[in-house]
């Protein structure tokens, strides 16, 4: 967990209070450690655009796994392509 985006934001803003930072988030502090123990911000219900207009951090750096394709897309996509 050292190291990741959650843990930084919890720590430069809230001095490591998960509490404080469940209250601005409108969310439970085990949700905060969730976001922690993942590593980035949900997408769900606008959470990485609070941390995005709280800290001004680009949303990639927030919430990195929503800007990957799945596994095997890329083959699939290609496929496609091939039918068409």
């Amino acid at each position: 967990m050292v190291g990741n985006i959650v843990t930084k934001i919890l720590n430069q803003y809230f001095d490591g209070n998960y509490g404080r930072m469940a209250r601005l988030f409108g969310v439970s502090p085990m949700a905060v450690h969730k976001w922690e123990v993942d590593g980035e911000f949900p997408a769900k219900r606008g959470r990485t655009q609070q941390a995005h207009e709280l800290t001004g951090i680009d949303h990639k750096t927030l919430t990195p796994s929503i800007y990957k394709s799945p596994e095997g897309f890329e083959t699939r996509l290609r496929e496609f392509r091939q039918v068409e």
